[in-house]
């Protein structure tokens, strides 16, 4: 079994250099090493940092910095092409065409409450206040904007939103 102090010895450097140089090798098991093993070891490093492609003290590795890289590109390269082909949405896009989407949906439920009394009214021979219809329908859209509530970016404008229609009689639905 080999001490730190033979391994020192065998390197040229300090005991306490060997105990950074073992952690920095990724050598746990150095009692079951040889000398030679750990020399081997040592001088490999040596040799990428000498190289360029790694630090003395473990802290880079130009390898590992390059496949970071390529993996990035990779997943860029891949996103690029699902866009291509169309797999992907702009989230901000399709954001501003459900809201165009929205808003004429909750314009045709508002209108369809006054073509609905007007229905009702001549084919039932009966005056239906139309009020009770719209209070269903608002109901209905608040439930509905409820939804959308999660997929706001801004939780506080989606809170506002929901407290009071805006002038324009927005009620977060559209």
């Amino acid at each position: 079994m080999v001490t730190q102090q033979e391994i020192a010895d065998h390197l040229g450097i300090s005991q306490p250099a060997v105990v950074k140089q073992l952690k920095t090798l990724g050598i746990d098991d150095w009692k079951e090493k040889t000398l030679d093993e750990i020399r081997l070891a040592y001088i490999e490093r040596l040799r990428a940092t000498a190289s360029g492609y790694a630090s003395l003290d473990g802290t880079y590795d130009l390898n590992k910095e390059r496949v970071m890289t390529e993996r990035v590109d990779r997943e860029l390269k891949l996103f690029q092409l699902a866009e291509k082909k169309r797999e992907l949405v702009n989230v901000a896009e399709l954001w501003d065409e459900l809201n165009v989407v929205f808003a004429a949906f909750r314009q045709e439920l508002l209108s369809r409450d006054d073509k609905l009394k007007t229905e009702l009214d001549t084919l039932y021979g009966v005056d239906i206040d139309v009020s009770i219809l719209n209070e269903h329908t608002n109901n209905a859209l608040k439930h509905l904007s409820g939804y959308l509530e999660g997929h706001r970016r801004d939780p506080a404008q989606t809170r506002s939103d929901h407290a009071a229609p805006d002038p324009v009689g927005n009620n977060g639905v559209g």
